[in-house]
């Protein structure tokens, strides 16, 4: 169990952001084409599978992801939550 609620959003950021990396790559995808796909930058999808997420700001951005990835923002944020890097 995290320490605090920040350490939980950290922790949950940093693997949300393996995830997307992960899938991104498994579909031959480049951080341009999800991000024109999902309506943002390149930059913006870079911050994510970083896992720099200013106020947990990116809901709708992974929902868009997720639709982009033909899965559901719940098993996104599921998956993630399973990782155990």
């Amino acid at each position: 169990m995290p320490a605090s609620a920040d350490d939980y959003v950290r922790s949950l950021n940093q693997r949300i952001g393996a995830e997307v990396r992960e899938r991104r790559e498994a579909l031959g995808l480049s951080a341009y084409t999800l991000a024109k796909a999902a309506g943002v930058t390149d930059q913006t999808i870079l911050n994510i599978e970083q896992g720099l997420c200013p106020n947990g700001a990116w809901s709708g951005t992974l929902m868009r992801i997720a639709v982009r990835f033909g899965t559901t923002y719940s098993e996104l944020v599921a998956a993630a939550e399973r990782r155990k890097d």
